[in-house]
């Protein structure tokens, strides 16, 4: 063999180690892009955040039909995204004919049903998707569930009805799939014992004296509220919140650029919630129908902070203007942006507890019509989790918003818009028309 066969021979050797080396380390660090506009080949945060929660290992069984290939793959896909965010997790892909012991042993007789057990529990889902998958896994091995009574009584949304558009029905529904066992609570004059949480959900009609020094003391005690208070809230309700340092200014917010997203420029668009709070932020803002100001005033051996803010382009309307008068800013009289519609009072308690107040300035946001609207429903898991779970929250997205054919939907603010219109077209037209002005004036000097 001659010297120039033998470097070619071993150059293609040196090679085709390097390219099986490669392959056997893509191999060991599985590693996927997911360039999808609504991210659905990858886990949301939440989803992430719940995983590493688990306190035991989960089977998920998952029965399909052989004669649907394409939902078997779906559901083999989505079960792997679990594995690999935890080793807990081990997926089963069983052929619902082929598997009758199976499925009698858990009950199963329809194809496209994932059922979890773990901890002698188990969980059947019906409808698979992310979303219940994590909150099924939760149930079996995640934190144990806390009790949440919804008030009813003074005019609040229903929470039994998940058809009526100004029914809360849904709400309730997002907030037992992260982890709440909700149930109703007729009045407020006593809070039951099995309480971990307490939401007080937009009532329009004025509460009892015994059910404010009700909800009081259990906040004083150790107790989780969560509030959610309409611009034209009862008297009463103030004056309850008022004894935490919690000030409903009465106003409406004004937010035009939330036209963009279709509103009204009523609608307040949530633009950020505490980072000292929240320790990631929802993917997608909230977009609240009708909004109030909250203030905070300092109370005694309380310590009141702000959860969440409107963009600076919003401001408060305080009101008192002539019957048909435009609704401008009136500097003096309206508070400018941002403009706080969210807040967390931790209340000392006995024994070193602390109880925890959080106050969200609007309530419509959590109704049917618009609890999925953005991320309204991160919002309102968002305040239940601060206020009931502490240190032990879950706040990150579920997922971020939905968007419409090929393309990610793109938001701007006013100043955003601003600032894209002069980089992108002001300033290279204005550079162009100057080039083209001082060519002319050159050729005109040389000739």
């Amino acid at each position: 063999m001659t010297r120039p066969i033998a470097l070619l021979v071993a150059q293609v050797a040196a090679v085709v180690v390097i390219l099986a080396s490669l392959l056997a380390l893509a191999g060991r660090h599985f590693v996927r892009f997911d360039l999808t506009p609504e991210r659905s080949l990858t886990l949301s945060p939440h989803t992430r955040q719940a995983l590493a929660r688990l306190e035991a290992p989960v089977t998920a069984t998952a029965f399909t039909s052989a004669q649907s290939q394409g939902v078997r793959k779906e559901l083999e896909d989505l079960l792997a995204l679990y594995r690999d965010a935890q080793p807990l997790v081990t997926p089963r892909l069983l052929d619902l004919d082929r598997s009758p012991g199976e499925a009698e042993r858990l009950g199963v007789s329809d194809y496209n049903v994932v059922v979890l057990e773990s901890r002698g529990r188990r969980e059947r889902v019906d409808l698979v998707n992310e979303e219940t998958l994590t909150a099924g896994m939760m149930a079996v091995a995640g934190r144990p569930a806390l009790t949440a009574y919804v008030v009813q009584g003074h005019g609040e949304a229903d929470a039994r009805d998940a058809e009526q558009r100004r029914a809360g029905g849904a709400a309730a529904a997002a907030l037992e799939r992260d982890g709440f066992d909700v149930r109703l609570l007729p009045g407020a004059a006593r809070i039951p014992e099995d309480a971990g949480l307490v939401v007080l959900a937009g009532p329009t009609r004025e509460l009892q004296p015994a059910e404010t020094d009700a909800l009081e003391a259990w906040v004083r005690g150790g107790g989780r509220l969560v509030v959610l208070a309409d611009p034209d809230s009862p008297r009463s309700l103030a004056a309850l919140l008022d004894r935490f340092g919690v000030v409903l200014a009465g106003d409406v917010i004004v937010d035009e650029p939330s036209a963009l997203f279709g509103a009204d420029g009523l609608a307040a668009r949530v633009a950020q919630v505490n980072p000292e709070i929240v320790r990631e932020r929802p993917a997608a803002s909230a977009l609240l129908p009708l909004a109030q100001r909250i203030g905070l005033e300092e109370r005694a051996g309380m310590r009141g902070e702000v959860l969440a803010v409107t963009d600076a382009a919003a401001w408060a309307d305080a009101g008192g203007r002539e019957p048909g008068a435009p609704r401008t800013f009136r500097r003096g009289a309206d508070t400018p942006g941002p403009v706080p519609v969210g807040a967390l009072v931790r209340v000392p308690a006995a024994d070193g507890r602390e109880g925890r107040l959080v106050v969200i300035g609007d309530a419509d946001f959590a109704t049917n019509l618009h609890v999925d609207v953005l991320g309204n429903r991160d919002l309102l898991i968002l305040a239940a989790e601060v206020a009931a779970r502490g240190d032990d929250m879950l706040t990150a997205a579920h997922r971020p918003a939905s968007t419409t054919g090929p393309f990610s939907t793109l938001a701007l603010t006013t100043r955003q818009a601003r600032i894209i219109l002069w980089t992108a077209c002001i300033l290279p037209a204005a550079t162009l028309a100057l080039s083209a002005v001082a060519v002319a004036l050159r050729r005109r000097r040389a000739g």
